[in-house]
């Protein structure tokens, strides 16, 4: 593309370098020219910005830029064509340069040392390079000083010819006509397709059709630096109108192409950091096409857009937000039994009673100030959070109501728990200070006295589990797209391989050991579309894959008979160097059996413990994953399935962090049995999905004490308050009649349903899973049991992948 232009452009980058040597001596600067030139045609030279003209030169590529803005405004704003404007530049006579003493070959070296990499990339990268440099310093610098001074252009050409490092710039005239007449050339191209592409002012309107809170207010952001380029910190604030039905913004844009933008509902806090509320979440934003500009300019068409309803058809889209300075503090009645009464007779939880939050200030008083209740009590289809009733909201032993508090990071507030009757007659009140909050989350053991200030005698004791969510702080998320609810109606029932090729440690095993990358692989050679792994975190805080929490292990050299002489080892409590040097064993028909360690087993891809990192970047990304993390829950009985003293939100972060790095551009979501990891995952990100795993109501394994864990229908009620997925409901609980009418249920609710457990393994209940509307089905052995007929997995498709490129931050 008009390689004289080109030829002329390297030319004059080469009026702003010093010519060097590979090999810098100490020679004087005569003696080091002479050399140079005698060594010129077997050594070529090297250009670089040195440290006397770098900066002058820098700045008469930005005079380029400002004056091809001015240039251009002032011929579409006087009549004066673009070429003309070219052809007077290019005939101005060079500006006199200022003399400087000329460095030594040593201080030549000190100053380029840092140039050197930029220059060559200017350099040899040619007209790509180019581009590139101008199209930056147009949007760094130029529109910008354009936006400021637009209405008068001329100022802005005197004001940048008159600085005095432009001045010292001999290759000044150069410069600026082969920039300008590059960019006119390219702006002349966009003219012809899409129109002039001139700064305009735009109007954004958009109506809302939900009651905002208090202190809630509209903001819009978008993918060009007008609209902040995606981050909330640079959105654009919108202005109410009409009763704050309706919320406005102008903003000068550059309509030359399409322009993607999104709304957002936020609050602020003290120091003016922005908190999402809501924001409009269909996987491709709004776009401002160039027509429908000149429609609108032309007074044909007035562009009112509605909250939620990116693409017109009438149905809205919006979710929370995730956090980003703030953070959520649950406080969860979530289980059988709550309360212990002393004085019965003043307070009698075992009717109804009205439970409510009150944050209080440092000293002891009500305060809405930065902190934002809302509450939910899970009952299917209205399992919504919301605000808090006057009086609190219902609650009877067996209800799951869960308060969710939003409020600034560290955590400083402190809560009143008040209690009142039916007919709001106050009973009771309780406090929760903020240093009582501690870490991720916990169980506290609140005294309940009577409602009044002098109050001490203890009528009643709530044991109340908290737990608190803390931003994820590795990655700073945009609003440029989510995948967190992503999973359209179109496609088919996925086949899932649990653990990969399936269980391994049993009697007649698959050749290929479970949660390996060679098993993983084995259900992708047979057409699986996904498959399911387990996450655990080592004590150096490494996530590697394995199913139980730990292994039955022995010292290297002995020799083992009996399961008695087997130790148990947590994950948890060993690095990740230790772990793979570990002797492994099973219990096989009451018999110990050792399998290879990571360390002996020489083929790679059969190696236990891989790491989350192996995993993501050895398997095709035509794979889709769900990713599980395994957490000990607490059995109904009050004992923990294991002990675990990692910390939550650190465990979390850490196999986000991986996700986010390793594992995006492709089909992954998250999914655990612990309700508190699905609320974490749902809030600190809005790139993946994640599912509710349930094991329900079953004969196999004693209940958990968590009552959202108990039945498919209080999963669904969970993920519906939280904004989840979908849920992952164990088998056994669909085998009866009721089985269609559960997943339906979930269906109406807009989830999903992916079912797992020994139930699945045949031909026979996979096809039984798809026909009563599963969304996926997980099962062992997808080498014999994937259905007939399939020839690829699902997700095997470029077209398919191409959705998921968005995934990947930038």
């Amino acid at each position: 593309m008009h390689k004289n232009l080109q030829q002329r452009y390297l030319a004059t980058l080469k009026k702003c370098a010093t010519p060097i040597h590979t090999v810098v001596t100490t020679q004087p600067p005569r003696q080091e020219k002479q050399q140079e030139k005698a060594s010129a045609p077997s050594s070529p030279k090297r250009h670089v910005f040195n440290a006397n003209n770098f900066s002058q030169c820098f700045d008469c590529f930005h005079v380029a830029a400002v004056t091809k803005f001015s240039l251009l405004y002032s011929s579409r704003s006087h009549g004066t064509s673009a070429t003309a404007t070219i052809t007077a530049t290019t005939t101005t006579k060079p500006l006199t340069t200022k003399a400087t003493a000329e460095p030594t070959a040593a201080e030549v070296n000190n100053r380029n040392i840092d140039y050197i990499e930029s220059t060559n990339l200017l350099i040899t990268n040619e007209l790509e390079a180019k581009q590139k440099a101008t199209t930056q310093v147009q949007q760094t610098r130029g529109v910008e000083t354009l936006n400021n001074s637009y209405n008068n252009p001329q100022s802005i050409s005197q004001t940048t010819f008159s600085k005095k490092s432009c001045q010292q710039c001999a290759s000044y005239v150069d410069t600026a006509a082969i920039v300008n007449e590059l960019l006119v050339l390219d702006t002349a191209a966009q003219t012809t397709t899409t129109g002039p592409c001139t700064p305009t002012l735009q109007q954004f309107v958009v109506e809302m059709h939900t009651d905002l809170g208090p202190n809630e207010r509209v903001g819009l952001t978008g993918d060009v630096k007008a609209l902040g380029e995606w981050r909330l910190e640079r959105a654009i604030a919108l202005e109410p109108q009409q009763g704050g039905i309706r919320w406005q913004a102008n903003v000068l844009l550059q309509t030359c192409r399409n322009i993607s933008y999104r709304y957002f509902i936020y609050v602020e806090d003290k120091q003016g950091r922005k908190q999402i509320r809501r924001w409009e979440t269909r996987l491709q934003p709004r776009v401002l096409k160039p027509a429908d500009v000149e429609l609108t300019m032309s007074g044909t068409k007035t562009r009112v857009d509605r909250f939620g309803d990116a693409d017109g058809s009438g149905e809205t889209q919006v979710n929370r937000g995730w956090l980003t300075n703030d953070c959520i503090v649950q406080l969860k009645f979530e289980r059988e039994q709550m309360f212990q009464v002393l004085d019965i007779e003043k307070f009698d939880p075992a009717d109804e009673v009205l439970v409510k939050i009150l944050p209080l200030n440092e000293e002891s008083e009500p305060t809405e100030a930065g902190v934002h209740v809302e509450v939910a009590k899970l009952k299917y289809g209205e399992s919504h959070l919301q605000p808090q009733q006057a009086f609190g909201i219902p609650y009877v032993r067996g209800d799951v109501v869960v308060f969710h508090i939003t409020a600034p990071c560290p955590l400083q507030t402190a809560f009143a728990l008040l209690f009142h009757t039916p007919d709001q007659r106050a009973i009771g009140k309780a406090v929760i200070t903020a240093a009582q909050l501690a870490g991720s989350e916990g169980v506290l053991e609140l005294s309940i006295t009577e409602p009044v200030p002098e109050a001490t005698t203890i009528i009643a004791r709530l044991t109340l589990p908290y737990l608190i969510v803390k931003p994820f702080a590795d990655k700073t998320l945009d609003f440029r797209t989510t995948y967190a609810h992503y999973w359209p109606k179109s496609w088919p029932n996925l086949n899932v391989g649990h653990r990969g090729n399936g269980r391994s440690y049993i009697a007649d095993p698959p050749a290929e050991r479970e949660n390996t990358i060679a098993s993983f692989m084995r259900a992708y050679d047979k057409f699986a579309d996904m498959i399911e792994l387990d996450v655990h975190l080592t004590a150096d805080g490494v996530p590697v894959i394995y199913h139980d929490f730990g292994m039955r292990t022995a010292r290297q050299g002995k020799e083992i008979t009996k399961i008695e002489q087997l130790e148990y080892v947590l994950i948890k409590d060993v690095s990740y160097e230790k772990l793979k040097q570990l002797r492994v064993f099973a219990v096989i028909n009451g018999k110990p059996v050792e399998f290879p360690s990571h360390n002996t087993e020489s083929r790679v891809e059969h190696r236990i413990f891989p790491t989350l990192v192996d995993v993501l970047e050895g398997l095709p990304k035509s794979l889709g994953i769900d990713v599980e993390i395994k957490w000990p829950q607490r059995r109904a009985s009050g004992a923990p399935e294991a002990h675990q003293t990692i910390d939550k939100n650190f465990f979390t972060d850490r196999v986000l962090a991986t996700v986010i790095n390793h594992g995006c551009g492709r089909p992954l979501l998250f999914s655990s049995f612990d309700a508190d990891i699905c609320t974490m995952l749902r809030f600190k990100q809005n790139l993946f999905p994640v599912m509710f795993l349930t094991q329900g109501q079953t004969k196999k394994w004693s209940p958990f004490m968590d009552l959202r864990t108990r039945t498919v229908e209080q999963a669904i009620n969970n993920a519906q308050a939280f904004e989840l997925a979908g849920t992952a409901p164990h088998a056994e609980d669909l085998l009866s009649e009721e089985g269609a009418q559960l997943l339906q249920k979930a269906r109406n609710l807009g989830q999903i349903s992916l079912v797992w457990g020994d139930d699945c393994n045949s031909k026979e209940r996979v096809k039984y899973f798809v026909e009563i509307g599963a969304t996926a089905t997980c099962y062992d052995r997808t080498d014999l049991y994937i259905p007939e007929g399939k020839e690829r997995a699902f997700f095997n498709s470029s077209s398919l992948l191409a959705e998921f490129e968005d995934q990947c931050l930038r």
